[in-house]
Parts: C-alpha cells; sequence; structure tokens
C-alpha cells in the first residue's frame, strides 16, 4: 500500500462511521429540528439566492421590515463556503444534509490529526475522531450548524498552529491562516473568541520556551511567523472587520454584550455531570437538569471517559497540561455553581458577548478526549504495567452501573418497561419513557459494553488485533449513544426532506415584486408547510415584521419592544404608503396610540420636523404607488399623486440607502423611529431607492480572490508533491479559470421583475396542467349586501352567515396522480381587508391532517377592486377513495365577494 493509500484509510473510515452513525440525516430520513431549519437554513437559502440572482446579499428586505444582511455575523455572508455553495448552485434542503455530513467528517478528521500529532497512534486517534464527531456536544446541538462548524474546525486551527510552532515556515503560516479564517467567519463567534485565546496561551507557551532556552533566534522567528499568520488572516476578515465596525453602534448585542444575569440564567447545574456516562437521560426531566436539553449532554464515549480517568493518574506533558487545564477551566465555566464564568466575563475580554457558557464547553471534551487517547496509545504500548490499572477502573464503573440499575429499578419498575418495549414504535418508546427507565437502559448497555472491553484486555496477548477491536466497540457504543438520542436533538422522523424539498420549490427561486399587502398580516399564521416555521418569508418573498434571529437593530428593538402600539399602527399600512399627519417625537406617547386609527401619524426628529413642517402637505384618497422593481439592494416605484405628500416604505432607514425621485437626489427622512420617508411633490414620479455600500463589495472581492489563490496554491504545492513527475498541479489553475466565469454570469443576469402571481401564472399554466376546473359566477348570482354597501357587477357574494362555502370537490380517481399540486386561482372583491381563509382538505380513510390554509387578506392590495389570488399546496400519497376538498373559510364573518375560480392539479415541482 502506497504511503497516501494508507494516511487515506483512517479518513475513510471516519466518513463512513459518520455516514452510517448519523445515517437519518445521511440518506435523507428524517428532516433536521428547530433552529437549523428556522435560521440556519432561511439565511442560507437568501443568500444563495441573491448570489444566484446576481446580487451582493447586502439588505434583507422580508425580515424585521428589512436588515442589513450583510452585517449579521450568524448568516455568515463572509464564510467562503456558502459563495462556493452558491455559486454551484440554489442552498437547498438536500445541500443542507450534505453540508453537515461534511463537517462532521471535518469534525473527525481533524480531531484524527490533533490525536495523531501527539500520539503518532492510528488507532487510538480514530478512537479520538470517533468520540469527538459523536459527541454529547455533537449531538445534543444538532439544531446549532454554526457549532458544528465551529466543532470541526477547531482541530484544524490547533493541528495547524502546532506544526507552525514546530516549523516557523511561511507556507506554514499560510495553511493556519486558511483553517483560522474559516472558524471566525463560519462559526459560532464564542468558539472563535475561546479558541484566540487557547492560541494565545500555546504562543506564550513556546515563546517561553525559547527564552528559557535563550533562542534569540527562534524568539525572533516565532514573531515573524506569527505575525505573518495575523496579518494573513486580517486580510481575509478584512470585509467582515469593517462590517462589524460599521454596524456595531447599531445593535445593543454588539455595543453592549449581554448582563451577567442573563448568562448566569444558562448555566448548567451539577447534575448534568450524569451525562459523561448516561446520555439518553438527557432526554427527560427537564426540571432535574434545570437546562435546556442541548446543553447538558457531555458524553465523549464510555470507553475514552474511562482512559481518560485512568490517564489522570499519570504524568502529561506540560503542553497537554495546558490544554488540560484550558479546557477544565472553560468546562467549568459552563456550570452556574461555579465562579469560573462570572470571573470571565467580568475581567476577560470578549467573554461578555455571548450568553450561552455551555456553548463552548467543547473546548473541554476536546482535551478530554485528547488525554484518553493519548493514554489508550500508551496503554497499547505498556499494556503489562497499565492493565490492571485499567481492568481496576473498569471495575469501578462496573460497580457504578450496578448500584444505578438497582436504583432505577427500585423507582420504576422493569415490567412496566418490558411492557412498553414490547409494543408501539419505538418514537412511541421514546416518547412514554420516563427518567428513570432512561437511566436503567442506558446502564444495562454500559455494563455490556464493559463486559466486552474488560474480555479484550483480559485476552489481549490472545487476540491478533485488540486494538483495532476496542476501536470498534468504541464506535458501536458511540453509535448506539447516538442513535439513542437522535431523534430528540438531531432528526425528526415525522418530516421527509424530499417532501420538504418540493413544498419549498412550490416559493419563487429568483426575487419578484411582492404583493403589496399590509404588512401586519404578514405573520407566521398559516404562512409555510411544516415543520417550517420562522423566517419563511425568505421563501415567499413577501416583507414582515417578524423574525427569529439574535441579531436586532436598536431601531427595530424599540418599535417591538418599547412601542408596541406604534408597531401595530405602522404595520396597519401596505409596504408604501402617503401621510400628511407629522409631529415631533417630543409629543410622541405609545399609551396615546390607536392603531386602527393613528396608522398614518408619522414621528420625527425635532430636527426633521422643523424641515418638513413648512412642506405644503395634502394627503388624498387617490393616490397610487405601482412597485416595478423589487431586488435585496434597489426598488423602484411608480407613483401618482394630486398633492405634495409624504412617502413612507416600511423598510428599515440604514445608513448607505439612497433616494432619487425622477432621476435626482432626494433626501430620507426617519419616521416612527425605523423607517424611510421621503418629500413626494404632487405628479408622476418614478422613485428610486438603493443600496450601496462600494468599500464592503470591493473588500469582499478582494478577500475572496486572496483566499482563492492561497488555497490553490496550497493545493498545487500538494500536488506537485505527490506528484512530482507530472503536470497535474496545473489542476488549481484550470478550477480557477473555470470558476472566474461563473461570478461573471451571475452579475451578468438580469431580473425579469415579475410579479408574484405574475410568476405562478408563468409556473402554473395549461402546459402541465393534469386536472383543472373553473367557476364563473354569472349576473344571476349577483346580489347587493344592503349592510356593508358592497356592490358588485360579477361574482358570488358571500355574506357573514357564510361561514364555510365550499369551491370544488375533486375525487381521487379524476386526478390520476397521487403526487402533485393543486392550485387555485381566483378574484377577491371587498370593501375592507377580509380576514378570511382559503383552505384546501384530503378526506378519506387515511387519519391524516392533510388541511392547509393560506390567508386572503395577504393578497388584497386594493380595497374596493378586484384583487388576484392564488393558492397552492403540494399533496401526497392520495389514496384511491379520497377527496380534495377547496372552500372558503369566513373567519371573521365579513362580506366579500369572489369570482374566476380555476381549481388545478400539476405534477410536483420539478417533476
Amino acid at each position: 500500500m502506497s504511503g497516501l493509500r494508507r494516511k487515506s484509510v483512517p479518513y475513510f473510515i471516519l466518513l463512513l462511521a459518520v455516514v452510517f452513525g448519523f445515517w437519518q440525516v445521511s440518506f435523507l430520513n428524517a428532516s433536521f429540528k428547530w433552529d437549523l431549519i428556522d435560521v440556519v437554513f432561511p439565511f442560507r437559502y437568501y443568500f444563495s439566492t441573491c448570489i444566484q440572482s446576481g446580487y451582493f446579499p447586502f439588505w434583507n428586505p422580508y425580515l424585521q421590515t428589512g436588515i442589513p444582511f450583510f452585517a449579521d455575523l450568524q448568516a455568515p455572508v463572509f464564510y467562503p463556503e456558502l459563495l462556493f455553495t452558491s455559486l454551484l448552485g440554489q442552498y437547498g434542503i438536500f445541500t443542507m444534509h450534505f453540508w453537515f455530513v461534511v463537517y462532521l467528517f471535518i469534525a473527525a478528521g481533524g480531531m484524527y490529526r490533533l490525536s495523531y500529532f501527539f500520539n503518532k497512534n492510528m488507532q487510538a486517534s480514530l478512537v479520538a475522531g470517533m468520540a469527538y464527531a459523536f459527541s454529547g456536544f455533537i449531538v445534543a446541538h444538532g439544531q446549532h450548524f454554526f457549532l458544528l462548524v465551529g466543532a470541526a474546525w477547531i482541530p484544524h486551527v490547533i493541528t495547524e498552529y502546532l506544526q507552525l510552532a514546530q516549523k516557523r515556515s511561511f507556507f506554514n503560516a499560510l495553511k493556519t491562516a486558511i483553517f483560522v479564517f474559516l472558524m471566525i467567519t463560519g462559526a459560532y463567534q464564542a468558539l472563535s473568541f475561546t479558541l484566540f485565546y487557547l492560541l494565545l496561551s500555546i504562543f506564550i507557551y513556546y515563546l517561553v520556551i525559547d527564552l528559557a532556552a535563550k533562542k534569540r533566534q527562534s524568539t525572533m522567528q516565532w514573531f515573524r511567523v506569527n505575525a505573518v499568520l495575523l496579518l494573513i488572516v486580517l486580510v481575509f476578515a478584512l470585509p467582515m472587520i469593517v462590517a462589524t465596525f460599521e454596524i456595531i453602534t447599531s445593535v445593543d448585542r454588539l455595543e453592549k454584550g449581554v448582563t451577567l444575569t442573563q448568562t448566569l440564567g444558562y448555566g448548567q447545574t451539577f447534575k448534568s455531570i450524569i451525562s459523561f456516562v448516561l446520555p439518553f437521560s438527557t432526554l427527560k426531566y427537564d426540571e432535574f437538569f434545570g437546562v435546556d436539553i442541548s446543553m447538558r449532554n457531555h458524553y465523549f464515549g464510555l470507553i475514552p471517559l474511562l482512559f481518560f480517568v485512568v490517564a489522570l493518574f499519570r504524568n502529561q506533558n506540560r503542553l497537554m497540561y495546558l490544554f488540560l487545564v484550558f479546557g477544565a477551566v472553560i468546562f467549568a465555566s459552563s456550570f452556574v455553581f461555579l465562579p469560573v464564568r462570572e470571573w470571565l466575563f467580568r475581567f476577560v475580554p470578549l467573554m461578555n458577548l455571548f450568553k450561552y457558557a455551555a456553548f463552548i464547553r467543547i473546548f473541554g471534551l476536546l482535551a478530554f478526549i485528547l488525554v484518553a487517547a493519548n493514554y489508550m496509545a500508551y496503554f497499547q504500548q505498556n499494556f503489562q504495567t497499565e492493565s490492571r490499572k485499567v481492568l481496576l477502573m473498569g471495575a469501578l464503573f462496573v460497580g457504578g452501573f450496578f448500584f444505578l440499575v438497582i436504583y432505577s429499578s427500585l423507582k420504576s419498575s422493569p415490567g412496566d418497561l418490558f411492557q412498553l418495549l414490547s409494543s408501539g414504535k419505538s418514537a412511541e418508546i421514546l416518547k412514554n419513557l420516563n427518567f428513570h427507565q432512561h437511566i436503567f437502559i442506558q446502564a444495562i448497555i454500559q455494563l455490556l459494553v464493559l463486559s466486552v472491553f474488560s474480555l479484550i484486555v483480559f485476552f489481549w496477548k490472545k487476540l491478533r488485533k485488540p486494538g483495532l477491536l476496542i476501536t470498534a466497540l468504541v464506535f458501536i457504543e458511540l453509535l448506539a449513544a447516538t442513535q439513542m438520542n437522535m431523534s430528540a436533538t438531531v432528526a425528526d422522523s415525522a418530516w421527509k426532506p424530499r417532501r420538504m424539498n418540493n413544498d419549498l420549490a412550490l416559493y419563487p427561486d429568483k426575487f419578484v415584486i411582492p404583493i403589496n399587502d399590509k404588512i401586519i398580516y404578514n405573520n407566521q399564521l398559516h404562512e409555510a408547510f411544516q415543520p417550517f416555521w420562522r423566517n419563511t418569508y425568505v421563501f415567499s418573498k413577501q416583507v414582515s415584521f417578524g423574525a427569529f434571529s439574535s441579531f436586532e437593530l436598536k431601531t427595530f428593538n424599540k418599535l417591538d419592544d418599547d412601542f408596541p402600539k406604534l408597531r401595530d399602527a405602522v404595520l396597519n399600512n401596505h409596504l408604501f404608503y402617503f401621510s400628511d399627519s407629522i409631529l415631533p417625537v417630543s409629543q410622541f406617547a405609545d399609551s396615546l396610540i390607536n392603531s386602527a386609527t393613528d396608522n398614518r401619524i408619522l414621528y420625527f426628529s425635532e430636527a426633521d420636523y422643523e424641515i418638513l413642517s413648512k412642506m405644503n402637505l395634502v394627503a388624498d384618497s387617490s393616490g397610487r404607488v405601482k412597485i416595478t422593481e423589487f431586488s435585496p439592494n434597489r426598488v423602484v416605484i411608480e407613483t401618482h399623486t394630486q398633492n405634495n405628500q409624504l412617502l413612507t416604505m416600511l423598510q428599515t432607514s440604514f445608513k448607505g440607502w439612497m433616494a432619487k425621485i425622477d432621476g435626482k437626489a432626494t433626501p430620507i427622512y426617519t419616521s416612527n423611529f425605523n423607517y424611510r420617508t421621503i418629500y413626494l411633490p404632487a405628479g408622476k414620479h418614478t422613485v428610486v431607492y438603493e443600496y450601496k455600500n462600494t468599500k464592503i463589495l470591493w473588500l469582499y472581492i478582494f478577500s475572496n480572490i486572496c483566499f482563492a489563490l492561497v488555497v490553490l496554491f496550497l493545493l498545487g504545492f500538494g500536488i506537485r508533491k505527490m506528484y512530482p513527475a507530472t503536470k497535474i498541479y496545473i489542476v488549481p489553475v484550470v478550477l480557477l479559470l473555470i470558476f472566474s466565469f461563473i461570478p461573471l454570469k451571475k452579475v451578468l443576469l438580469k431580473n425579469e421583475n415579475l410579479t408574484v402571481l405574475d410568476y405562478y401564472s408563468n409556473r402554473w399554466n395549461d402546459k402541465n396542467l393534469v386536472y383543472g376546473v373553473q367557476k364563473n359566477f354569472n349576473n344571476e348570482q349577483v346580489k347587493t349586501d344592503s349592510v356593508s354597501g358592497l356592490s358588485i357587477q360579477s361574482g358570488l357574494l358571500i355574506k357573514p352567515e357564510n361561514e364555510y362555502f365550499a369551491l370544488v370537490e375533486i375525487p381521487a380517481d379524476s386526478v390520476k396522480i397521487k403526487n402533485g399540486t393543486l392550485v387555485v386561482k381566483s378574484k377577491i372583491y371587498a370593501n375592507n381587508y377580509t380576514e378570511a381563509l382559503m383552505v384546501s382538505d384530503i378526506t378519506g380513510e387515511k387519519p391524516v391532517n392533510n388541511w392547509y390554509a393560506s390567508k386572503i387578506e395577504r393578497q388584497i392590495e386594493n380595497p374596493n377592486q378586484w384583487n388576484q389570488l392564488i393558492y397552492f399546496r403540494n399533496f401526497y400519497n392520495l389514496g384511491q377513495n379520497d377527496i380534495i376538498k377547496v372552500y372558503v373559510w369566513n373567519l371573521n364573518k365579513t362580506t366579500f365577494a369572489i369570482d374566476s375560480v380555476s381549481v388545478e392539479i400539476h405534477p410536483l415541482p420539478g417533476k
């Protein structure tokens, strides 16, 4: 076997381990949970939509009524992986699964490299890699993708820095800089802060060694390579650094950090220590643990734990002591009963910027795993002297688990457990198990593991490859622990990625002109398909006020937290609205605001009020706004008004935005603490809003070019080193040329500026129609409602007493496909903003919830006119006797008319 192949074998083993260890994710058997699909995925999806459409993602207009997306570090805009993925295609559900597995592999491979750096033992390092990738930190934080990204790069950064300390070359500085840059741009910032202090400790460690040995030349070289490393990282990170400084005064979290009370409120109790041996127990009994399920699992394998405990009774080298002490301090900071977190918060810079100390406990687990792996290597080399210690510690562990078996049996009858295990599906069993049954099951499994381990040690000399058997045993027990916790913290088998991908494909894959509805209606209710729940307006391309994100501007917080009545009044408007009612903020009192009647009042700073109060402003109801272009960084509208008025756009007023009326710049004033308002003269005008930040854009381009050149240089150098007799090293040059054309192609893309309804009409046309039925209500059905005064020339009038109105019922045998898309197109006429639902329900023999609704008021742009309405959803596994029912639910019992109803069935998106 060649040297390259031999070196590749451990990584291939680790790849297989993570693929099969997390098979629900790898093979698209289950969806992700919580934050990963509510925060991580929508933000990455939005980034790739921008890149695919030829825009730099400066601005996200859909969340929090507009946010500077480029400055949100959790997005993360400056992370190379996002750009690389987005240039190749749209960031989708399958992409998310792919990268999750890739980062698991990077984490495992990185820990293998770090362990091998110390012990040069393949088997021990394989155990380290698996213990790290299958650790309780990774499994418990399955929803926190930014923590997985950080955990993946941390061991690589440390390994490269240790190699830099040994070789002290420019080449190693380049390699280290690559990994540091990936870490600081892609990972949770608290992990980067903590890693900085670890690297600083290592720097001081080697500096002290050189100074003690009086090696002046070596000392100067150590300073030089670190200066080069710092310079390269700064060049790579320039756009992120500048963006952070631009936004820092606009975000309380960045400017002030968090309070000590906040961070201590998320500390762990001593009880979570049991997760070192009983990870399955962490799934129940929140009151016992006193902290979120993601923060209380510290497992890294029973056998590695045993090795770690034994290793504590032997001397370590100084560098390992540094890792152990540093890891122990960081790990201790996550416990509320210890003073460590408070001390770090008060006296260590940057440690007051994050809430969850448990998020950085990975440094403790990394140190523990490293010590355990080193001892395993030592144990294999010194079996004769160490076997008794290991067997003795194993016996103590066995005694502890026997106690837990007896204790849990007394608390919960084993008979009840066996009865539960023999009935129902695995998901139901896990749901119904109590805390003590969790302990009982885990303790039995751990006893089995210890029994097998003891047999391997006892028959060590008679076995052919006992080290490999221990490695395999570690994988099996880590796999069991991971799978037992998987459904609670990583994967949700109730939802399938392929179905989620089909549902996501219903939404526009490019930027379209949104429906100019009242923003207050764009809430979470009936907005998206499960399991998508939050931040879903990124998909539907509609502007909303809400968002699920820790990144919030001060002005947004002020409106959302301090002035709820003003907030509701402002949001009770369309995206663009006219007004002539202005007041200075000195006269503002939120308690006096009526959200229904005061929605056109604009409050300005004293200086702006003094300017605007001199304008001749007269509002009229005939003013019109038509959106002709809508993209992240540019919006164009056409206006027609009889009088001079103020035009407000419900997008956050933020530095960098400019407005022009008929090509001439006009000032943007901040109204109601957060929004953009301009003075609009009477007549017909074209108004352009545009965001420009040339500095960030050019720094981003420069940073990525530098990063790409360094990566390709290192890649070419490595290839040439492995294959010196060939010219295969030109491959990186070819890759550079290919990828240089992709961004150029994206920049040259032209946005079609379609409205949402035009986009859907083009998608669902007669060419791919499977089934269709139309209903046009003739004049004989026309009625006039004397109460509301609604008068129409065509259509069917729905009155308050008509709570439900059936539009159509479609038997399954008429459709002839089991999986498809239901599309309902119609027109609606109302005097006001009708709060009603368009609903479809699939009824039949299966007791499955196939009900889905969409709010009609979200699509009303103009009352007293006919408004286009579209409703869509996917259906799956349509049964032979199923019936698709489409109806209107007059939720608030109002009066409105509906006409030109077209009910269509099309193949699933992409089919």
